[in-house]
C-alpha cells in the first residue's frame, strides 16, 4: 500500500511511534529513549519550534508508519540519527528508509544547512539500520555497550574511605581540565563545559584529592529525577595512581549521590566495547548489559 509524505505530524504522536518501536532490539536507536513523555520533551529540546525541519514522516491511510530525525549542529555540520523508524513489511524497509532520508537531506539542502558528517548509533540487532548506513558508505567506528543498574538503593559510602572525594575547586579547574581533557580528547564535552554544567542542579562533578590537593581521579554525572534517570558521564583516574582502587571509589560516590542526592533509582552508562577495565569495573558495580550498539559515521554528505 502506498505511503505517502508528509511534512509534519503532532510532536507526541510521533514521541509514541518511536517509544514502540524503540522497545524493539531490531528497530532500537541509542540516541532516542524508550519513554513516549521523555521523548517529547528531547524532541523540544533538540528540534525547536522547526520539528519540520529536521524531522521525516511517512504515512499510510492517516498513520503514522515512518519516522527520520536529523538532530543537526548547524556549527559543526554535524547530525545525529533518529531512525530511520519504519512500521512495514521486511522487503520494504530499505525503499523506505530511501524515501525518508531524501526527503530529510532535501529539506536541510533546501535551507542552505551543509552537513559533513552524519552518525547512526544502532542496535547491533538492527540489521536494516545497519545494512542502510553501509550501503550509504558509512563505516563503522565503534560498538559501545550500554550497561542498566537497578540496584542503588543498595549503595553506601564508607565515610572513612570517601573524604577526600568532594565537589570541585576553583583552585582545582586547572589541572581538572589537564586531566580530562588528555584522556577523554575529542569528546562531546570537554573539561570546560563539564565544569559549567556542573553548577545546574542534579549534574554531579566530584575529585579525589591527594594530600596536596592535587587530582587523582573524578567522576561527572547528569541524573533527571522526571524521568527517575541517572547516567554516569565521565569517570577517570590519573595515570599515576592506577591500580589503586580508585576508579571504585569515584563511582560508588556518584552511585550514592545519585541516589540520595538526586532520588533516582535507575543508572545507564555508554562504554566502548574493547575497555575492559571499565567494563570490569561497572559489572562489579552490579551494572548490566542492556545493549550492544554500533556507531557509524558518515562523511562528506555535502558542502
Amino acid at each position: 500500500m502506498e505511503r505517502n509524505i508528509i511534512q509534519y505530524m503532532d510532536k507526541s504522536v510521533i514521541a509514541n511511534f518511536i517509544a514502540k518501536m524503540n522497545q524493539l532490539h531490531e528497530h532500537h536507536i541509542g540516541y532516542c529513549g524508550k519513554d513516549a513523555l521523555e521523548i517529547e520533551q528531547a524532541m523540544m529540546d533538540a528540534f525547536g519550534d522547526q520539528p519540520d525541519l529536521w524531522i521525516s514522516t511517512l504515512d499510510e491511510n492517516g498513520q503514522l508508519t515512518g519516522v527520520l530525525g536529523m538532530d543537526t549542529d548547524t556549527d559543526t555540520g554535524t547530525v545525529e540519527l533518529w531512525g530511520p523508524f519504519i512500521q512495514c513489511a521486511p522487503e520494504q524497509w530499505q525503499e523506505l528508509a530511501e524515501r525518508l532520508w531524501e526527503q530529510g537531506t532535501n529539506k536541510l539542502g533546501e535551507n542552505r544547512i551543509h552537513i559533513r558528517k552524519v552518525y547512526g548509533f544502532h542496535n547491533e540487532h538492527h540489521a536494516n539500520a545497519i545494512t542502510f548506513m553501509k550501503g550509504k558508505g558509512a563505516k563503522l567506528k565503534s560498538r559501545q555497550v550500554i550497561l542498566h543498574n537497578r540496584s542503588l538503593n543498595e549503595v553506601g559510602l564508607d565515610q572513612g574511605t570517601n573524604n577526600r572525594i568532594q565537589t570541585i575547586a576553583p583552585s582545582q579547574y586547572e589541572s581538572f581540565i589537564q586531566l580530562h581533557d588528555s584522556t577523554f580528547a575529542g569528546t562531546y564535552y570537554d573539561a570546560k563545559t563539564l565544569i559549567q554544567r556542573s553548577s545546574k542542579d542534579h549534574h554531579h562533578l566530584y575529585v579525589l584529592s591527594g594530600s596536596e590537593g592535587e587530582i587523582r581521579g573524578y567522576v561527572y554525572a547528569e541524573a533527571d529525577p522526571e524521568f527517575n534517570e541517572g547516567s554516569i558521564e565521565y569517570i577517570a583516574v590519573n595515570q599515576d595512581h592506577s591500580r589503586q582502587g580508585l576508579g571504585s571509589l569515584l563511582l560508588n560516590k556518584a552511585l550514592y549521590e545519585l541516589n540520595q542526592e538526586s532520588q533516582v533509582s535507575e543508572i545507564r552508562l555508554c562504554v566502548d566495547e574493547t575497555n575492559f577495565g571499565a567494563l570490569s569495573l561497572y559489572r562489579k558495580a552490579g551494572f548490566e548489559t542492556e545493549h550492544v550498539l554500533e556507531l557509524y559515521q558518515l562523511d562528506h554528505i555535502y558542502e
